[in-house]
């Protein structure tokens, strides 16, 4: 075998060394780029509570199938929207690892804006999740999760579900039955009905 063939073979194992390098680096980035992680709750819990400075804060908490809200009762159905919402949250991609002034802004979740959302159980937390602004289309949100600097893309309008007033959660007040109104004709209290001819 002659030196130009040695040198040959030793350059095309150079070059595929390069290239699998290269092709391992382009994974790592675009791994960490288009992480995607779901939030995932499957514990049971008993308490939600959603606070904003709009809305202030409202308590949900749960007894059996039964919630109230601010210790009133709650609709369920509306209840339960909200607690499906958060047993599993999916995430689409980690947006930011910053948790700099610039970034709380740009995302919304300076004080006046994010919504904080706690779920515990018997005082002990699972979650604690911070949504910030909507992302182009409303359907997705940025959020932060547990304290953590990163911001993730979410899917779900999350905002949209939890931006809500216990007003708004309150089971509907249950109307009284108003008393039967008198027939037209009918005899006064001691009278004993008189009778119609028939025709």
């Amino acid at each position: 075998m002659n030196f130009k063939n040695i040198m040959l073979r030793k350059a095309i194992l150079s070059a595929s060394v390069v290239v699998l390098a290269l092709i391992y680096i382009l994974q790592v980035i675009l791994g960490n780029r288009s992480s995607v992680k779901d939030f995932v709750i499957d514990k049971t819990y008993d308490t939600i509570e959603i606070s904003s400075s709009e809305n202030g804060t409202l308590l949900l908490k749960r007894y059996g199938d039964f919630w109230k809200v601010n210790d009133e009762e709650a609709d369920s159905g509306k209840a339960k929207m909200i607690s499906d919402a958060l047993t599993r949250i999916k995430t689409l991609s980690v947006i930011s690892k910053s948790s700099g002034e610039d970034a709380i802004e740009r995302y919304g979740f300076t004080d006046s804006s994010k919504i904080t959302v706690k779920v515990s159980d018997n005082g002990k937390e699972y979650l604690s999740l911070e949504v910030g602004k909507d992302a182009a289309n409303g359907q997705q949100n940025y959020i932060r999760v547990n304290g953590k600097s990163e911001i993730y893309l979410a899917s779900g309008a999350l905002r949209q579900k939890f931006n809500v007033k216990a007003d708004e959660l309150k089971a509907p007040k249950k109307e009284e039955a108003a008393p039967a109104a008198p027939a037209e004709n009918a005899p006064a209290e001691g009278e004993s009905p008189s009778l119609q001819p028939s025709v």
